[in-house]
Formats: C-alpha cells, structure tokens, sequence
C-alpha cells in the first residue's frame, strides 16, 4: 500500500473533516505543530527534524505524514496525532502524538470514539495493520490508545525518547 510516497493509503481520507472539532494538517499548520512539539518535548523528540521548519511539511509533501489535530480559536495546536506511511508497506504507524497538558479541548469521549471509528473504518480498507506508537511511561497515552484505537501492547522499543526509565514491561 505505501510502495509509492504519492501515499495511496491517504487517498481521499482528507475530503472530509475527520471530526466536528479536528481537521487534517497542511503546510500552513507547521508553525503550530512545531510550538506543541516544542511544549511537550523541548528539543527531545526523537525525530528532530520536526522541531526545524519544513521537517513535518516535507512529509506532508511526499505523502509520508497524515496529520490531524484540533485548533484553538486563537490557532494554538491543541493535540495532534499523525499516520506515518513507509514505503513498501501494508500498514501504517499512529504516532507523533502529543497534547498540550494544561489545555482543556473541545472534544468530549463521545466524539473521540466517533473519530477513531472513523479512521479505522476508513484504513482497514486501504492498509493490513496500524501501528500505534506509545511511549512507555504515558499511562494516559496508552490508555487512550486502548480505549480509541483499540490498541493491543505487542512490543517495546527502546530508547524511543530521552530522559525515560523503563520499570516493567506488561
């Protein structure tokens, strides 16, 4: 599905609004996305590419980065989640995905069950598997993942961020 960087699998994915209050990132959104990056990881992110500009509009270009997120009225990134696309693949990765903590969002459980639902039908035409990528210490990621996603634990990658000590593996 992914064998070609015009990104098959997001093919017509982004005709609509994912959600009432989400849309799908473009180029002008960079700027945002890089300022939450920021927020949550300083300069720790392990693709540091993102913190610099152009890095996330480079895979919006070549159809390697699905973005979606939810804006403030002021234009403030308020979370964001991405669908990396690989080459020679039949699935996608779930991941970049970030809040900012000391935000409240629009969005209530309801429609975050209505969103992923929504993707999930939309992909499980177009790509075998999603990957979803979670850190190991965000209880709260991996919960969401679990509730929304329908998520499973299936492995760990280590050295996937800074700063992080593994206490178990479940």
């Amino acid at each position: 599905m992914c064998r070609e960087r015009a990104a098959p699998p997001f093919d017509g994915l982004r005709a609509a609004q994912p959600s009432e209050h989400t849309r799908w990132l473009a180029e002008p959104d960079e700027p945002a996305l890089r300022e939450l990056l920021h927020a949550r990881y300083a300069g720790s992110y392990s693709y540091r590419f993102l913190h610099e500009p152009g890095g996330a509009s480079r895979l919006w270009r070549a159809g390697a980065l699905l973005s979606l997120g939810e804006f403030d009225a002021r234009g403030t990134l308020l979370w964001h989640t991405g669908l990396w696309c690989k080459p020679g693949r039949d699935s996608l990765d779930s991941g970049l995905s970030l809040a900012l903590s000391s935000r409240r969002t629009a969005m209530d459980r309801s429609e975050h069950e209505r969103l992923w639902r929504h993707l999930l039908d939309l992909l499980q035409a177009r790509v075998g598997f999603l990957h979803q990528q979670t850190s190991t210490l965000h209880l709260m990621a991996q919960r969401y993942a679990s509730r929304f996603m329908r998520a499973v634990p299936v492995g760990l990658i280590v050295d996937y961020t800074e700063g992080e000590t593994l206490v178990g593996v479940c």
